[in-house]
């Protein structure tokens, strides 16, 4: 038989926990609230519990930036904030 592999995907996984009663997932909290203007920021995300990761996402500021992501994964080290030049 010819039995064909998953397709692999190409986008990256989500990787906080919505059921972690620590983390605040919503507009405002984890990402701006719609319509209000953002600039692309990138940084590096250290869980407690997983790799490093390097993440791009959205935001009004550099400190909103950082609550974003420390509010997405708890506990969290972020560093090396900086705004993507378009």
């Amino acid at each position: 038989m010819n039995e064909s592999k998953p397709k692999q995907q190409n986008w990256p996984a989500l990787t906080w926990d919505e059921t972690d009663k620590k983390s605040s997932i919503g507009p405002g909290q984890s990402r701006p609230v719609p319509g209000v203007r953002t600039e692309m920021f990138k940084m590096a995300v250290k869980p407690i519990d997983g790799p490093k990761l390097n993440v791009q996402f959205p935001a009004e500021t550099k400190e909103r930036a950082e609550l974003y992501a420390l509010n997405r994964w708890p506990g969290a080290t972020v560093s090396g904030i900086e705004a993507v030049k378009r």
